[in-house]
């Protein structure tokens, strides 16, 4: 008998991963996500703005996830760093991340 290959989101099952003690299902990015998360900041003026709109964008992609309370775009920046920004979107890419 054969296995049959599953393609789409829910076709891959990950363990939740946490942001300081709050969990976050590990749903895989679906074209939509990617799509905005690509246009995030792209007729933003500064760096600032650029930064702004992709915070938005990552906060929005969270609380889709959330498994317990919201985060907000200030929650986000008092407790991440730039380089957790790259692994939490690498990790909903399915891109190997350790």
């Amino acid at each position: 008998m054969t296995q049959t290959i599953k393609f789409g989101r829910q076709a891959t099952q990950r363990p939740p991963f946490e942001i300081n003690g709050l969990s976050f299902s590990s749903l895989p990015l679906s074209l939509a996500e990617e799509r905005d998360l690509a246009s995030a900041g792209q007729d933003a003026e500064s760096d600032d703005a650029v930064m702004d709109a992709l915070l938005e964008k990552l906060a929005d992609l969270l609380n889709t996830r959330a498994q317990g309370q919201p985060v907000t775009v200030a929650w986000l920046m008092e407790h991440l760093t730039p380089g957790d920004l790259e692994g939490i979107v690498a990790h909903l890419r399915g891109e190997d991340t350790e």
